[in-house]
């Protein structure tokens, strides 16, 4: 493989000093050495930027935008307006990657002639050990396949809900950017640029290391980033309508479940008369589309009855768990 195919690599940072030399050191000591890399600082107020300013003077390659705060999803996208390689990378600030993980994506990336080359991730605990997701398949997948278990395979959940264990072809990219969601915003990317793409390779090798630093949003006590979390699977399910009717069945599923798993973390947090508007707007949601309630487990069973008809249901689950 020749070493002409300029990889960007696009790093948000904000608050992260304490791990961000170890991501860049991960990245600069690549074994795929024709990489830009673009650390876009989203207005880090501790010493973040500064770190990220030592590496661009020792690093050519290294290339610093400092920002006003405003969120990952516009330092993402101002990285992809300031890229200039044939590929793109996302990596998180506070993650690692193995030292070939780009040299490994790109040959692939390259041999199959695909727009997305993918490497698997685990996530490391607190602890330092380490999981493993879901097993899958390797080789090229076309991205019907992917899209038609998008919502209901797990191992395409694992792999697929966001950008960071990835090489993509910039060209792919052009038109795509993230919307300013505070959760979601990866899934929704991710699948737009399934419709938009062919195939895809997935690797069975472990390139990307997810740190895994705090509860994670999507299963943790309730937080307002749900509601983005709702409205990113709305305009998913939209997309399926236009673009993907075979997948419209299991998107409309999954949908409807996590409508569920958010009015339970409501019902569970005592923020019910807080978000009393959006409560009562997806309760009528779920009555509505009760059918979807056959196709879930016990437990979301549970949850419909108790929003609908028996709301001390949560208050003795919050005595049963202290």
């Amino acid at each position: 493989m020749t070493k002409n195919h300029l990889i960007t690599v696009i790093i948000p940072v904000y608050n992260v000093a304490p791990y961000l030399r170890r991501c860049l050191d991960s990245v600069i000591n690549q074994t795929y050495s024709n990489i830009e890399i673009l650390l876009v600082d989203d207005g880090s107020s501790d010493d973040s930027g500064k770190i990220c300013d030592e590496y661009e003077a020792a690093d050519s390659r290294v290339h610093v935008i400092h920002k006003i705060n405003g969120g990952v999803s516009s330092a993402r996208n101002i990285g992809l307006d300031e890229a200039h390689g044939e590929y793109v990378a996302f990596i998180d600030s506070d993650d690692v990657i193995e030292k070939d993980m780009l040299e490994r994506t790109l040959a692939n990336a390259v041999r199959y002639n695909v727009q997305i080359s993918c490497c698997l991730l685990d996530v490391v605990e607190i602890d330092g050990t380490s999981r493993h997701l879901a097993d899958g398949i390797k080789g090229v997948v076309p991205s019907k396949e992917v899209i038609s278990n998008y919502f209901s395979d797990q191992f395409t959940k694992d792999q697929m809900y966001g950008p960071c264990n990835k090489l993509m072809k910039y060209t792919l990219l052009q038109g795509h950017r993230f919307r300013q969601y505070r959760l979601g915003e990866d899934i929704l990317f991710m699948f737009e640029l399934l419709l938009a793409c062919d195939r895809v390779y997935y690797d069975d090798y472990v390139g990307y290391h997810y740190m895994h630093r705090e509860g994670s949003a999507m299963t943790s006590s309730f937080s307002r980033k749900r509601l983005d979390y709702i409205d990113a699977g709305r305009h998913i399910l939209n997309l399926c309508r236009q673009h993907a009717e075979y997948a419209l069945s299991s998107a409309e599923i999954w949908l409807y479940s996590h409508v569920l798993v958010t009015l339970r973390q409501i019902m569970m947090s005592g923020k019910k008369s807080e978000y009393e508007d959006f409560f009562n707007v997806e309760k009528q949601y779920l009555k509505v589309n009760r059918r979807y309630l056959a196709r879930l487990g016990m437990f979301r069973k549970l949850d419909y009855y108790g929003i609908m008809h028996f709301p001390l249901y949560f208050k003795i689950l919050k005595q049963l768990k202290k």
